[in-house]
């Protein structure tokens, strides 16, 4: 039997031409960072105002687009799963929701599509107030409206970790009070950047400066250089790290405003701030301690959300030694 002959793998040589379409290959935008295109912005339009009408009472249960209800789960789960070229576009158009709210928009979208179907009334409220409890309202509303992200305090702004797809777990870390768009292309702009970062997590705080210096610190030990904003570590243990460190600061930026006036017996009062001026706040909102010197003039903290009636205070706190 004659010696049977093992072929011989040859690794293949690039030619010219294949080398200049992998170089042509380099996206100009950092990934999530494309603008969206005009085709699914026509598509997103659709599906936030069909569910505003739908909340707003302008449209019949029976004559609900359903594909409109599943674009807008998309919408929201390609900002979770950041696994599409305008991920990072279209959560900015919502106002950079929080994560566990998408989470649980995400989860009451599907069942509320799927409840629709069933014509079960009693789970498509359940649903529907499930979808109010996790501010969706709010980020329909930012993503409609030209969203405004400076703030009341001077040194306010956004500690923003980026990266590259091709070096995941080198992350430049830094802060800026200006948006997070504004600011990478600024550093993508740059000479000696060849392949562009992008945004992969921001954080409002309220003192930028600080902010930053005292992460950096926390996160010394993965610092590739001391003179650089560079880190070796994890994606998910760098959000856990600063997570962690604006809990224990409390830095993280809230809104701030001043009671108009407040009824213990009716259990709900109104806020104003520089841009709103009748913000709703109800007692459950409001701990037991602080219910007590609530009157007018009181200056508070408080998250910003949005009901079927309009703007709401969440999770307020009185701003002690403040009148």
């Amino acid at each position: 039997m004659a010696d049977q002959k093992v072929p011989i793998s040859v690794p293949r040589v690039r030619n010219g031409e294949q080398k200049m379409k992998e170089r042509k290959s380099i996206a100009k935008w950092g990934f999530g960072m494309a603008p969206i295109s005009s085709r699914m912005q026509r598509c997103y339009d659709v599906a936030v105002q069909t569910t505003l009408d739908l909340f707003g009472g302008n449209i019949e249960l029976q004559k609900v687009p359903l594909d409109d209800i599943s674009e807008l789960k998309g919408m929201f789960n390609r900002c979770l799963r950041q696994d599409q070229w305008d991920w990072f576009s279209v959560f900015t158009e919502f106002g950079e929701p929080a994560h566990r709210h998408m989470r649980g928009i995400v989860h009451n979208l599907q069942i509320l599509r799927r409840s629709i179907i069933t014509g079960d009334q009693k789970s498509i409220e359940s649903a529907k107030q499930q979808l109010i409890d996790n501010n969706l309202l709010l980020y329909l509303h930012n993503y409609q409206e030209d969203i405004n992200s400076s703030s009341s305090s001077d040194d306010a702004g956004w500690v923003y970790i980026l990266s590259t797809r091709e070096q995941p777990n080198i992350l430049k870390i830094g802060m800026t009070r200006r948006s997070i768009s504004q600011r990478v292309k600024e550093i993508n702009s740059a000479t000696g950047v060849l392949i562009p970062f992008s945004a992969r997590h921001v954080f409002r705080v309220k003192h930028a400066t600080d902010a930053e210096r005292e992460i950096f610190a926390l996160l010394n030990q993965y610092r590739l250089r001391s003179d650089r904003e560079f880190f070796e570590i994890p994606f998910n243990k760098a959000v856990t790290l600063i997570n962690e460190y604006l809990a224990k600061t409390q830095m993280r930026q809230r809104q701030r405003g001043t009671i108009v006036w407040f009824d213990l017996k009716r259990k709900y009062g109104f806020i104003s701030t520089e841009k709103n001026k009748d913000i709703f706040v109800h007692s459950s909102q409001v701990t037991r301690s602080d219910l007590s010197v609530l009157k007018s003039g009181t200056v508070v903290e408080f998250d910003l959300g949005r009901n079927t009636r309009g703007l709401c205070a969440l999770r307020v706190k009185v701003i002690k030694g403040t009148t």
